[in-house]
C-alpha cells in the first residue's frame, strides 16, 4: 500500500510540477502580447483564431483547477485541447502537446486516488 501511494504521490507532484511549467510559460507569453506593440496581429483575426485562444485559455484553466479538482480539471484541459486540435492540429505539437500531458498526469492521479487497494479490500484502515 505505501508504494501505490508513493507512486500516486510522485504522479500527483509531477502533473503539478509540469502544469506549473506550463501556465508559467503561457502566462509570460500572453502577458508579453497584451502589452506593448508586440502583440498587434499581422493579419486581420478571424473567428478561428478567437476560438483557439478561447480553447488554449480554458484548457489553462483546466490545469489551475486540476491543482484542487484532479479529475475535473484534467477532464476540461482534455476537452478543450481536443477542440482546438480540431480547429487546427498544429496546437498538438510540441510545446502544445505539454498542456495534454500535464493533464493525463493529473488524470492518472485522479484514477489511483479512486481504485481500491489491496489493503482496503480487506478492511484494514487507509491510516
Amino acid at each position: 500500500m505505501a508504494m501505490i501511494q508513493s507512486n500516486a504521490r510522485v504522479i500527483r507532484w509531477a502533473a503539478r510540477l509540469l502544469s506549473l511549467g506550463v501556465l508559467a510559460f503561457w502566462g509570460v507569453m500572453l502577458i508579453g502580447h497584451l502589452v506593448g506593440d508586440a502583440g498587434r496581429p499581422s493579419r486581420p483575426l478571424v473567428w478561428q483564431d478567437f476560438s483557439l485562444l478561447g480553447g488554449t485559455l480554458l484548457a489553462l484553466a483546466g490545469l489551475a483547477l486540476a491543482w484542487k479538482w484532479e479529475l475535473g480539471g484534467a477532464l476540461t484541459t482534455l476537452g478543450a485541447t481536443a477542440a482546438t486540435a480540431v480547429i487546427n492540429w498544429r496546437v498538438l505539437m510540441f510545446p502544445g502537446t505539454l498542456i495534454p500531458a500535464a493533464a493525463i498526469l493529473f488524470l492518472a492521479a485522479a484514477i489511483s486516488r479512486r481504485i481500491p487497494h489491496s489493503s482496503t479490500a480487506r478492511g484494514e484502515p487507509l491510516v
